[in-house]
């Protein structure tokens, strides 16, 4: 899979681009705030149908617009097109996905056919933030390579809403039957059940591809193992359900559901059981952020038989020589990569030579 040609308009610093990347190696070139990054986000948009940044839509369309647009041409032994397009005009917004220009109303039909995998800073965030940020990663890894853990996930979310609901009912007294949540309890338990068992295999096989790419971009540290926690320590539905009785009273009096799916983590920790944020260096945790983006590569290859592609947005600046040139190493492979730099000053010959490279100067992209 690759992106022979991307195309915006009024998207961000963008009043209309248009690029056509190479299949293998790509590079975007241009000093801090020129733009180079909104490349990146505008492909990520057109992947996951928001931004990697986290940006609302309005934030994205171009000063004095009211619209944007993103589109590309996907290869993938057919060219495929993805489009979507945002509009707001008198305080009303609407946005528009489709593919080979059919439009595209359930998210979890589009989701997981672009697949997009990037590398950037803030992916230092999921070793150094709380269990929301390494739930968000792994969710969204998984959703990728199974449909129906999306549709799951999302259905289940929609049920914690409700549950929750009900529970805050309860501590105000605004109800007095707590028999109330015996329907939505069930439920809970039969999609936290089918979530729990998909994230324990998953993570069984995911985290040995995640030592193999850790050691390869820094042979000389130990590895961190990654633990599934699962605050509710079962995974049966009857088990579950048994669970939530047993928490009815606390749950009650919070107003929220205290465990569950929602609640869980992905630990790293070494092999006495510390955890890593707790002892690792900068260098150690972003060598982890990077073999974690990396290993979802590999995972999607392996499950699905196709190559993401690969974003890196500025990265090498923040590793060292060593981790950079084990990085280079393990990005060096048949998935379509393309990098945002200051410059190539940091880049060696060997995955140069035969790229193809881009400027970006006055809010204009250049082949170079």
């Amino acid at each position: 899979m690759h992106i022979s040609r991307l195309n915006l308009k009024n998207f961000r610093n963008y009043e209309s681009v248009e690029v056509d990347f190479s299949p293998r190696v790509n590079f975007i070139m241009g000093s801090n705030g020129s733009g180079k990054t909104n490349i990146l986000e505008a492909i990520s948009v057109l992947a996951n149908i928001k931004s990697f940044r986290n940006i609302s839509d309005h934030d994205m369309v171009k000063w004095k617009s009211s619209s944007y647009y993103t589109s590309a041409e996907v290869m993938e032994n057919v060219v495929k097109k993805f489009e979507i397009g945002f509009s707001f005009e008198n305080d009303r917004s609407r946005k528009k996905v489709k593919i080979d220009d059919i439009e595209i109303k359930k998210a979890s039909n589009y989701y997981g056919k672009f697949l997009v995998v990037i590398i950037s800073p803030e992916d230092i965030n999921i070793i150094n933030n709380g269990p929301e940020g390494r739930r968000h990663f792994f969710n969204s890894v998984i959703s990728k390579i199974d449909q129906e853990y999306f549709e799951k996930l999302g259905e289940f979310k929609k049920t914690v809403i409700n549950r929750n609901n009900l529970l805050k009912q309860l501590r105000e007294r605004k109800i007095n039957d707590a028999g109330q949540l015996e329907p939505w309890d069930l439920i809970f338990a039969e999609k936290a059940a089918y979530i729990t068992e998909k994230r324990r295999n998953f993570i069984d096989n995911f985290k040995n591809t995640f030592i193999l790419n850790y050691r390869h971009i820094a042979s000389d540290d130990n590895a961190p193992d990654i633990k599934y926690v699962n605050t509710l320590g079962v995974f049966d539905k009857e088990a579950i359900l048994k669970k939530l009785k047993e928490r009815r009273t606390k749950d009650v009096l919070l107003g929220n559901c205290g465990k569950g799916p929602h609640r869980d983590d992905f630990l790293l920790e070494n092999s006495d059981g510390i955890h890593f944020i707790n002892y690792a260096s900068q260098g150690q945790k972003r060598t982890a952020a990077i073999s974690l983006k990396i290993s979802e590569c590999d995972i999607i290859g392996k499950t699905l038989g196709k190559e993401a592609i690969i974003l890196v947005d500025d990265i090498f600046s923040e590793l060292d020589e060593k981790r950079r040139k084990g990085m280079i190493k393990l990005l060096s492979r048949e998935n379509q990569v393309i990098f945002t730099m200051v410059n190539m000053n940091l880049i060696g010959n060997d995955i140069i030579n035969g790229s193809k490279r881009y400027e970006i100067n006055n809010n204009y992209i250049h082949s170079l």
